[in-house]
């Protein structure tokens, strides 16, 4: 494992289910285009009564690497940070979310932008499985098991990117793979550039990280020299588990006003998605048309909503006017 390229984070909390499909989708019997020896897969988990079995995680490769450990605080910034100090690939990918599963042609793109680029910043964009995000669904009749069934249903895991035939768009990322995202959930980049971004807060203490990942990819994506790269025909799909900001409940809203109150105290301001112009990297399969349709609507509609009001299109772009 000397020859470790990249190094992808996962953390994992209370999603046994979840987490194993999630990890499949990163072994390279799933990933298409990539070596066992190019890649680490470091899991970090927090211990519940759901935890991983070591040994099933091990079957996926030898390329997996388990670490459990005892948290007393509701956040996965303290997992994050152990396993990006574990990594040893000059690349990190991160998915501070276990419950997301990949396309397979995912981890390809990630090391070649590597290689076409001094310093990507690789987003992929987020789904919902199912039609409706999870937010909407808990509590009326969408769970587990009928996310189960709707895999069943296309052949998953042999059928990777049939995925994008039973899913949502995330409200990360409502305007498609053209517009700005506020985050993503599975994102590469350069060791060198998260230390120049500031390395991981560890004050993001909150149930779930708060902000954490949309502070992270923000902070990643303003580093000078790095460039947008987005992946219009892979994604990254959430699975039903009941996490703190996939529940439509009164508790949902209280924590994200508490989010944005503890985002406002530690960088004085709002938050504000990253609005940088993306390079588009890769094949789109036909399941994935319906998203460049839906992205090109909506990236006309905002051209047009911007320039009637005089408004930059990328602000946060080098060389902006704004």
């Amino acid at each position: 494992m000397n020859g470790v390229k990249l190094s992808v984070v996962v953390v994992v909390y209370r999603m046994r289910r979840q987490a194993m499909n999630t990890l499949l989708s990163l072994s390279a019997s799933y990933q298409q285009g990539v070596r066992e020896e190019d890649y680490e897969v470091i899991v970090v988990e927090n211990a519940s009564h759901q935890n991983l079995d070591p040994q099933a995680v091990s079957r996926l490769g030898g390329n997996f690497r388990y670490y459990l450990r005892e948290e007393n605080l509701p956040t996965p910034v303290f997992a994050l940070d152990e396993g990006v100090r574990r990594a040893r690939g000059d690349q990190l990918c991160i998915m501070i979310d276990g419950a997301r599963m990949l396309t397979p042609g995912v981890l390809r793109l990630g090391m070649l932008a590597a290689h076409m680029f001094p310093f990507p910043l690789v987003a992929v964009p987020g789904y919902h499985l199912g039609r409706d995000l999870h937010q909407e669904v808990a509590g009326a009749g969408y769970d587990s098991e009928e996310e189960a069934r709707l895999l069943e249903s296309i052949g998953w895991p042999q059928e990777g990117y049939r995925l994008f035939e039973i899913c949502c768009l995330s409200n990360a990322n409502p305007g498609g793979v053209i517009n700005p995202m506020m985050e993503s959930n599975c994102f590469f980049f350069r060791k060198t550039t998260l230390e120049e971004a500031g390395g991981i807060d560890l004050r993001f203490d909150l149930p779930g990280g708060g902000m954490l990942n949309l502070d992270l990819y923000r902070r990643i994506g303003l580093v000078p020299g790095t460039e947008l790269v987005v992946t219009p025909g892979e994604g990254s799909f959430h699975q039903y588990h009941g996490g703190v900001t996939t529940r439509h409940d009164r508790e949902r809203e209280r924590l994200v006003r508490e989010f944005q109150e503890q985002y406002i105290e530690l960088r004085g301001v709002r938050f504000q998605g990253l609005r940088r112009q993306p390079f588009l990297l890769g094949r789109v399969p036909p399941q994935a048309y319906w998203v460049l349709d839906l992205s090109s609507r909506h990236a006309l509609n905002r051209l047009e909503k911007l320039r009637r009001l005089g408004h930059d299109l990328w602000p946060d772009e080098p060389g902006s006017g704004a």
